[in-house]
């Protein structure tokens, strides 16, 4: 699988993700260790898959969604999760799934994705950049591209004891990213970064790459929020999104009399409110790129 295939004939990349199974659930107040929740979950994702016909690619993790993968719409690719969906510091290294490899991700006609935390300048930058040079080099071997789903952040709220009597690190995100994005650009097919705060910021980030670059969602955005930072963003050389948790904030609103799940209100509200969000995002891109 190549990253040709996560790409719309209009020639932007849509990647929905179904992969952030522990917040999901988390939003919704359900404990994972209980079986019925688990249950319900799986329910919820059945009905989240829906919306793989309104994009060009799925993100699925091994645990909870990957049984999901043959079930997506026929024309959109599939992306699987390299590392693991759990509480991880990010001044650490990614948790890989131990049991679940490149291979079998090539085995499923799948990309691999992972999600890094990164900083020039943090004492784990040189570990995360041979993880990266790794996972490139046999995802090479297997003829799978990999998308890299790249996080700054300020190493200062992270530092340990012995780190603080040290010099502290001058963090400025634009800045910082545009030197993590030199160092990595070479060790992925795809980019996914935080939206830049204006214009100049992201036409700088494209004028760097030879790779598709994607913009996330900022966790504290709202929906419209992030639609008018991603129209900026495509206005500006981005060539799509990779989202999920922003198209349906509100659905842990969506209660019965007893407070349990509502899930007939919630498969109405995802194939009305965040299948048109999906649309919006698209007609962007499309209209986008049709002026470059």
């Amino acid at each position: 699988m190549n990253t040709a295939n996560l790409q719309s004939t209009a020639g932007f990349f849509a990647i929905l993700e179904l992969d952030n199974n522990r917040d999901l659930a988390q939003s919704l107040g359900l404990d994972l260790s209980l079986s019925d929740n688990v249950e319900l979950l799986d329910q919820i994702n059945q009905q989240l898959l829906f919306l793989s016909k309104e994009v060009t690619g799925v993100i699925f993790d091994p645990i909870y969604t990957f049984k999901l993968l043959a079930q997506k719409a026929s024309t959109t690719g599939a992306l699987i999760r390299l590392e693991q969906d759990k509480e991880n510091m990010p001044n650490s290294m990614p948790l890989l799934f131990p049991n679940f490899s490149l291979e079998e991700i090539s085995n499923n006609y799948a990309l691999a994705k992972l999600e890094l935390n990164y900083h020039p300048q943090e004492s784990k930058a040189i570990e995360k950049k041979q993880l990266l040079s790794e996972i490139r080099e046999y995802s090479k071997v297997l003829k799978i591209d990999f998308l890299l789903k790249l996080k700054i952040y300020d190493p200062n709220q992270f530092a340990t004891k012995e780190e603080q009597v040290g010099s502290k690190i001058a963090f400025n995100l634009e800045n910082d990213q545009l030197s993590a994005i030199q160092e990595l650009r070479s060790l992925a097919d795809i980019l996914v970064i935080q939206n830049p705060s204006d214009p100049l910021a992201m036409a700088t980030i494209i004028s760097e790459l030879d790779i598709p670059c994607l913009v996330m969602a900022d966790e504290q955005d709202t929906y419209e929020q992030f639609k008018e930072k991603f129209r900026m963003a495509m206005e500006n050389g981005a060539k799509g999104y990779c989202i999920g948790q922003i198209l349906w904030k509100e659905l842990s609103a969506y209660r019965s009399d007893n407070q349990s799940l509502d899930l007939e209100g919630l498969q109405k509200y995802l194939n009305t409110t965040v299948r048109d969000r999906l649309i919006e995002l698209n007609r962007i891109a499309s209209e986008s790129l049709a002026t470059r």
